[in-house]
């Protein structure tokens, strides 16, 4: 029920649905199938403003533990994510405070070759949101 496994992506908008796929498997043979929702949910998020951001190959790693999981996504810029607020009527901006909301816990790094955002989602607790009030954020 331990383990990480890690994925390499292109810096292209299909890679948030291919990181989607990656998290689901990951979990449903560590055992956490029960998690994926949120997970391809928070995933998504985070591999589009690497994209959005990045343009640069990313790396999504999903590390196991007993209590849950930690998402990462890696990518080669040093610029880390800033809060900002955005109008309700804006069509970005959103997905930082989705994470925010829905995760256990997030954050950003620099690391040597750039940065790596992740998110810790654990078993037992419940989203900050109901999955169905997304609209709404």
């Amino acid at each position: 029920m331990t383990g990480r496994r890690a994925c390499t992506f292109q810096a292209v908008p299909a890679s948030a649905g291919q990181a989607r796929r990656f998290v689901e498997s990951a979990l449903a043979d560590s055992g956490l199938a029960e998690m994926a929702d949120t997970a391809m949910l928070l995933v998504s998020e985070l591999v589009a403003n690497a994209v959005l951001h990045s343009g640069t190959p990313l790396e999504v790693v999903v590390a196991v533990d007993p209590d849950g999981a930690r998402l990462e996504v890696h990518d080669g810029s040093g610029q880390l994510p800033t809060r900002r607020h955005y109008s309700t009527m804006s069509g970005t901006g959103r997905g930082m405070m989705l994470v925010e909301r829905m995760a256990t816990a997030w954050g950003a790094e620099a690391t040597a070759g750039g940065k790596v955002v992740w998110c810790r989602i654990d078993r037992d607790a419940r989203p900050a949101v109901d999955l169905l009030e997304v609209d709404a954020i």
